[in-house]
């Protein structure tokens, strides 16, 4: 198991999202990104800290969620869709995405209904916001990434 952030980052982030990269049609693929990128958080807060009671250290991933914010603001919306994903339902509604179902790709050709698919046609994976824009996940995945990554880098 990775004992510190570089190396979970090494080990699980990055494989995923340039698995996501590779396959940015895939669903399943950008909800494992976006978990894993949300979760990468939590092993930065806690390098080189001892475990302790629960509410110190969520107190510290707290914080270093703030700092990802404001270094990546397209970190919210990689937040809200780990949470949603794992929770299905979010009671925050000054969420960007509070459920599942608002997490969705669009149907390529051999799954769209007969006579609506068309070749080379794209299929992105997007999240519908709460205001109704639709969001394409890739590029706040490969932002995220990027300035995950410069923090497991310096």
């Amino acid at each position: 198991m990775p004992s510190t952030a570089k190396d979970y980052f090494n080990l699980m982030a990055k494989p995923t999202v340039e698995d996501f990269i590779n396959n940015p049609h895939d669903l399943r693929r950008g909800l494992l990104s976006a978990l894993i990128l949300n979760h990468m958080v939590d092993h930065l807060a806690q390098e080189d800290e001892i475990a302790t009671e629960r509410c110190i250290m969520n107190k510290r991933v707290n914080f270093k969620r703030r700092e990802m914010l404001n270094d990546c603001p397209d970190f919210q919306l990689i937040w809200d869709i780990a949470d949603a994903t794992k929770h299905a339902k979010l009671a925050n509604q000054k969420r960007k995405v509070s459920a599942s179902s608002q997490i969705s790709s669009t149907p390529g050709l051999f799954y769209a209904p007969f006579g609506e698919g068309t070749f080379g046609e794209a299929v992105v994976v997007f999240a519908v916001l709460e205001d109704g824009e639709e969001k394409p996940l890739l590029p706040v995945i490969k932002s995220a990434f990027e300035a995950l990554q410069s923090k497991v880098i310096t």
